[in-house]
C-alpha cells in the first residue's frame, strides 16, 4: 500500500512496520481527521482461514480487557484486495527494545526503580487479562510501547501490543483457530520452557516467565539466555539455569533478584501467578522509597488514581528501624502496613492527650453557669497555644529557637483566636526549580504554572497536585485543606526519547511455527 491509498474510511499516511502476520500503517480518518494505526494482513495469508481467525483474535482479546495499558482496537474491515485489517489507537512513543538499545549505546542501563515500574504496569494489565482468560503468549520488549502520559508513573505509560497469538480460554475462546498441542508459538528469546515444548502446556504462567526474562534484561543489560540457534535457545530455556543477578548485577537489591529468579523457574508450578508478581512489585517499589513513582488501586476492575509517594521520607526511627511514610493506600486489596508500623507510641500519646482535653472541657462547661460562659469565650481560651516560661511569644511548643521553618518547607498558620473557621481562607504557594512547570489536578486538568498560588476555603482532607515539565520527571504534592502551604519542589532532569518517525521493523524477530 502507498501513501494516499484509501481503505474504508481511512487514508494511508505511511508504513510504520511489518511483522510475520501483517503490516502496520499510520492512517487518518477521512471525515474527522483522527490519526489511527491500521494493521493489514499480508495478502499471501489473506486466504488462510486459521490465520484470519487468529488475526481477528487480537481484536477480540484486547476488547475483553479494560485497562489503560492495553492497546485498543476500534474497528475492522477489508481492503480492496480482500485482505482484512484492524483499526487501532495510534501510539506516539518508543518501544522498550529501542529504549534498551539506546541506553546500551551510551553504556547505560535502566535504574532499578524504572525497571520495576515498567514491569509493574505490565503485571497490572496482565493480571486483568489473565482474570479474563487471556494469555498473551508473545510478551517481549518489541511489544511494549512507552508513551508520554503526564499522570502515569514517571510520566510514561506502558502499552502492551500484539495479541495476535494470544490464547483465549473459557467463554472468550473462539470456535476456530484452535492451536495444535505440538505447535510452537512465540519469540524464542522470551519463551517459557512449556512453550518451547509445545503449545499444549501453555497458560498464564508463560506470561510470568516472559516478564521475568524482560525484567532480567532491564536489570542486567542482557537476556538470561542468548544464542543464534533456535534449538539451542529452546534447550537453554528448558534445562539451563540463568546466571544469578547478584553476580552479574550486584547493585540490584536481593529481594528484586529473588523475585526475578522465581519468575524464571523451570517448573511453572514454582512460579507465582501474575497477581502475586504485581503485588510483590508494589511492595518492592515501596521499600525502595522512590519519589515520583505511583502505583494504582483497583476497585471492581476499574483503575483509579491513588496517592503518589511523597518526595520526602523518614527512613529510620529512634530504634533504628526503617519505615516508609506514604499515602499509597491499597493495591489489589492488599493493605500496606508501612504507615501503621511507624511511631505507634506517638499515636497513643496523641490520643491520650486528646481525651484529656475533652474531659477537662466537659468539666469546665459543667462548673460554670451557661449564661456566664458564652461559647466564643471558651473557643477563645482553648484556641490560644500553650507556652512555657522559656518560650518567646513567636514560638510554638513544638518549635525551638533553632527550628524555625526553612525556605521551601511546608508551614502551618494557626487559626487566630475567635475567628470563624467557616470563613477562614488558606493559601497554597508552590514554586519549582526550574520554574514554569505545569500544575495539574488528579484528573489531569491544568491549574496553572509555577510559581503558582491558590486561595482555598478552610476545610478537611487533602488535594493531590502534579508538577509536569518537559525534560523532567513528574512530581506530586499532597496539599492539606486546613493550613497554608509554601513549598519549593526541585524537579529531577529526565532523559526521554520519543520518536514519531518509526522505521519499519525487520522481519524475523518473532517466531511462528506450526506443524
Amino acid at each position: 500500500m502507498q501513501s494516499g491509498d484509501i481503505i474504508g474510511n481511512y487514508r494511508i499516511v505511511r508504513l510504520l512496520g511489518t511483522g510475520g502476520m501483517g503490516a502496520v500503517y499510520e492512517a487518518v480518518h477521512t471525515a474527522i481527521d483522527r490519526r489511527v494505526a491500521l494493521k493489514v494482513i499480508h495478502e499471501h495469508l489473506a486466504h488462510k482461514t486459521d490465520t484470519i481467525a487468529r488475526f481477528f483474535n487480537e481484536a477480540r482479546a484486547t476488547n475483553h480487557i479494560e485497562h489503560p495499558s492495553i492497546i485498543q482496537v476500534s474497528d475492522f474491515g477489508h481492503a480492496p484486495s480482500g485482505a482484512p485489517y484492524l483499526v487501532m489507537e495510534f501510539l506516539n512513543g518508543v518501544s522498550l527494545d529501542k529504549r534498551l538499545e539506546q541506553l546500551a549505546a551510551r553504556n547505560e542501563r535502566l535504574d532499578v526503580a524504572t525497571a520495576l515500574q515498567i514491569a509493574w504496569q505490565v503485571a497490572d494489565a496482565l493480571t486483568i487479562a489473565h482474570a479474563n482468560g487471556i494469555v498473551h503468549r508473545d510478551l517481549k520488549p518489541e511489544n511494549l510501547m512507552l508513551i508520554e502520559d503526564p499522570v502515569a508513573p514517571s510520566g510514561e505509560r506502558v502499552k502492551i501490543l500484539d495479541f495476535g497469538i494470544a490464547k483465549l480460554t473459557g467463554s472468550n475462546a473462539p470456535s476456530t483457530a484452535q492451536t495444535a498441542a505440538n505447535a510452537v508459538l512465540g519469540s524464542p528469546r522470551y519463551m517459557s520452557p512449556e512453550q518451547c515444548a509445545g503449545a499444549g502446556g501453555v497458560d498464564d504462567k508463560s506470561d510470568v516467565y516472559a516478564l521475568g526474562v524482560i525484567l532480567y534484561e532491564m536489570l542486567a543489560r542482557r537476556r538470561p539466555f542468548d544464542s543464534t540457534g533456535v534449538g539451542e535457545l529452546f534447550l537453554f530455556h528448558m534445562t539451563k539455569e540463568p546466571d544469578p543477578l547478584s553476580v552479574i548485577a550486584p547493585t540490584v537489591p536481593a529481594d528484586v533478584a529473588r523475585l526475578v529468579h522465581k519468575m524464571l523457574a523451570k517448573s511453572k508450578a514454582a512460579r507465582p501467578v501474575m497477581k502475586q508478581v504485581q503485588s510483590e512489585l508494589s511492595n518492592l517499589l515501596l521499600s525502595l522509597s522512590v519519589s515520583n513513582f505511583t502505583t494504582r488501586r483497583r476497585a471492581s476492575g476499574a483503575m483509579a488514581m491513588a496517592d503518589m509517594l511523597p518526595s520526602g521520607r523518614s527512613t529510620a526511627g529512634s530504634s533504628g528501624g526503617g519505615g516508609v511514610h506514604t499515602t499509597l493506600g491499597e493495591s489489589l486489596g492488599q493493605t500496606l502496613q508501612a504507615v501503621s508500623r511507624s511511631r505507634p507510641k506517638q499515636l497513643v500519646v496523641a490520643v491520650g492527650t486528646l481525651l484529656l482535653c475533652v474531659s477537662m472541657l466537659m468539666l469546665f462547661l459543667r462548673s460554670v453557669p451557661r449564661k456566664d460562659s458564652p461559647l466564643p469565650a471558651i473557643v477563645q481560651t482553648t484556641a490560644a497555644p500553650l507556652q512555657s516560661p522559656s518560650q518567646s511569644p513567636s514560638q510554638t511548643p513544638s518549635q525551638s529557637p533553632s527550628q524555625s521553618p526553612s525556605a521551601g518547607s511546608t508551614a502551618s498558620s494557626p487559626q487566630p483566636p475567635g475567628q470563624d473557621v467557616a470563613t477562614e481562607k488558606i493559601q497554597w504557594k508552590i514554586e519549582s526549580a526550574p520554574s514554569g512547570a505545569a500544575v495539574l489536578d488528579s484528573k489531569g486538568t491544568t491549574l496553572g504554572q509555577t510559581p503558582w498560588t491558590s486561595h482555598r476555603q478552610y476545610g478537611q482532607g487533602v488535594s493531590q497536585v502534579f508538577l509536569r515539565k518537559r525534560g523532567y520527571a513528574a512530581a506530586s504534592l499532597s496539599l492539606p485543606h486546613d493550613r497554608d502551604v509554601s513549598q519549593t519542589v526541585r524537579l529531577s532532569a529526565q532523559v526521554r526519547t520519543l520518536s514519531s518517525k518509526k522505521q519499519p521493523k525487520k522481519q524475523g524477530k518473532g517466531l511462528e511455527i506450526e506443524d
